[in-house]
């Protein structure tokens, strides 16, 4: 019996093989130092909740990409602000879907070569001249949008989780019909028509 106990006990004091898991950790490169392109991904507060274990909740699972936009620029929280009044006066105070749709517009400019690619950004796209008429809004730059609209422009800006194709670039009011510009439609959201473009 000693000699059994013995034995287990060998078993149980052996090194775990993590190398495989360690292999497959999408965070680093291969030399093996951390990718500047990932980045830790905040746990839900529901699975926080599940995974608790005497008090102490796991703060972080897992890793994200950033966007490809994330990638060149630093995305501040005035940025995201910024995004997040557009989106909220275009989508004409509708729903999530609607709101997340301009803001896709908006990062798909961000990124497309046509509107500039790496050298353009929020800042630009959304003052550039004759494409988000909002920004004439009276209480544009004071507007405080809800949090959620903010917490939708940096799932979209930062980890680049997109709800309409890259190639959509325009959208107009739905009163102003599918044949708009001649551009080839996409999909009426929340009230506004959106259409592809070229990225290039």
């Amino acid at each position: 019996m000693k000699r059994l106990l013995a034995v287990w006990l060998c078993i149980l004091m052996l090194p775990i093989p993590f190398a495989a898991a360690e292999a497959e950790e999408p965070d680093r490169n291969e030399t093996g130092v951390p990718d500047p392109n990932w980045v830790l991904w905040e746990e839900p507060e529901d699975a926080v909740e599940a995974f608790a274990q005497d008090g102490d909740a796991p703060v972080f699972y897992g890793m994200q990409p950033l966007s490809r936009y994330a990638q060149v620029h630093s995305v501040t929280d005035e940025d995201l602000l910024l995004a997040a009044r557009v989106a909220y006066l275009e989508a004409g105070g509708t729903n999530e879907r609607a709101y997340r749709a301009v803001l896709c517009v908006l990062y798909n400019r961000c990124v497309a070569p046509r509107f500039g690619g790496k050298v353009t950004d929020i800042h630009v796209e959304t003052y550039r001249k004759g494409q988000f008429s909002v920004i004439h809004h009276k209480g544009f730059k004071t507007l405080e949008p809800p949090e959620a609209i903010i917490e939708a422009a940096r799932d979209i800006f930062v980890y680049g989780n997109l709800d309409l194709p890259e190639n959509i670039l325009f959208f107009c009011a739905a009163r102003l019909g599918k044949g708009w510009g001649g551009r080839r439609f996409y999909k009426n959201i929340g009230g506004n028509l959106f259409f592809y473009g070229s990225v290039d």
